[in-house]
């Protein structure tokens, strides 16, 4: 293989605790090395990030090419690396990542199997460290968690493989950028759904396999938790405003249990049928958190059972409450004007 097939991206801001396993785990593929580069992206991280990545690649001359990303947001920091890619297929991998040698081997061989799908990727095998990360990472791996997200609930072992409306850690034919665009800048998260929903807008197809496989690990307290679902929940709303069909209905959800929830607490106060409708939901959501708990006494003891019913329970709720107070910010109706800039700037603006 003679030609540049992948570019490698990563961009990321105070990843001092994993950038450097994953930038080996990049540099020690087994996939011939003039076949692919690596991008790094770096926020203007205020910890030891951009240090180590300095380090790894004084140590690996030629393998890695730095950018700095001054406005600091996911989108900027893809868009700035998509337009320094030279590779046929643009492969993004997120900082909070391990990967296993032969992550590049197992994304080229399905590129081959399937030489017509727009975008390929893997599944994610959750992981946490300390007691909440393992907690997180458990609901984060579960149906009640993330529903259908085929990427999450699959595991490596299963063998499964299909069309799916969105894949981790994608691998884009270059020509997908020049058809949809760029990532929307005006979005701080989310801007991966949004662009995958141009993406299937323009007829664009996913596919996902089970043969590739990484290591994400969860957020490892209770206070990043919650941040991040809200977030999650927030800019999953705003970028519907920009795109049709960004928000699928494992993601609104959170949403419709919360306005079902709140019409019902509100009814209750005037009457009873109203506070029957409540209380009676409120056992069912119970019970369907308490038995999708039950799996993590086996893996980590009944000391681990409540936390994690707290957990699913703060997931759904902070996610339901940032998609309510995203549409009443700003940015919801904000975000709409200059979105098409995104969907015009294309890799044919790469020189």
């Amino acid at each position: 293989m003679k030609e540049l097939f992948f570019s490698v991206l990563l961009v990321v801001k105070n990843e001092e605790r994993y950038i450097r396993k994953l930038l080996e785990g990049v540099l020690q593929q087994e996939f011939p090395q003039h076949s692919y580069e690596i991008l790094v992206v770096d926020g203007m991280s205020s910890d030891r990030t951009k240090d180590i990545i300095e380090d790894v690649s004084m140590k690996n001359p030629g393998r890695i090419r730095l950018f700095e990303n001054p406005k600091e947001t996911l989108p900027t920091g893809w868009n700035l690396a998509i337009q320094n890619a030279k590779g046929k297929y643009i492969l993004r991998v997120d900082g909070h990542t391990m990967i296993p040698k032969g992550f590049l081997k197992g994304y080229y061989d399905l590129i081959q199997r399937k030489p017509n799908m727009d975008c390929v990727g893997g599944v994610i095998r959750t992981e946490g460290k300390g007691f909440w990360g393992t907690i997180n990472a458990y609901v984060y791996s579960h149906p009640m968690g993330v529903g259908n997200s085929m990427f999450r609930i699959t595991k490596s072992s299963s063998k499964w493989e299909g069309l799916v409306d969105t894949v981790p850690y994608g691998a884009y034919k270059r020509e997908v950028f020049q058809k949809a665009g760029l990532f929307n800048e005006n979005l701080r998260r989310s801007e991966d759904i949004e662009f995958h929903a141009r993406v299937r807008n323009r007829g664009g197809k996913f596919y996902l396999s089970s043969d590739i496989a990484s290591t994400y690990f969860a957020r490892d307290s209770v206070k990043t938790f919650v941040q991040k679902s809200y977030a999650d929940g927030k800019w999953g709303i705003i970028a519907s405003r920009s795109t049709k069909g960004v928000m699928r209905f494992r993601q609104l959800a959170p949403l419709m249990a919360f306005l079902t929830g709140t019409g019902l607490g509100v009814g209750a106060l005037f009457n009873d049928a109203f506070l029957i409708g409540l209380l009676s939901l409120v056992a069912i959501y119970l019970m369907m958190i308490g038995v999708s708990s039950l799996g993590v006494i086996k893996q980590h003891g009944f000391r681990a059972y409540f936390p994690t019913l707290m957990q699913f329970f703060l997931l759904h709720f902070s996610r339901g409450l940032g998609l309510v107070g995203g549409y009443f910010s700003k940015q919801y109706w904000k975000v709409k004007t200059g979105h098409e800039k995104w969907a015009r700037i294309t890799t044919d603006h790469i020189s």
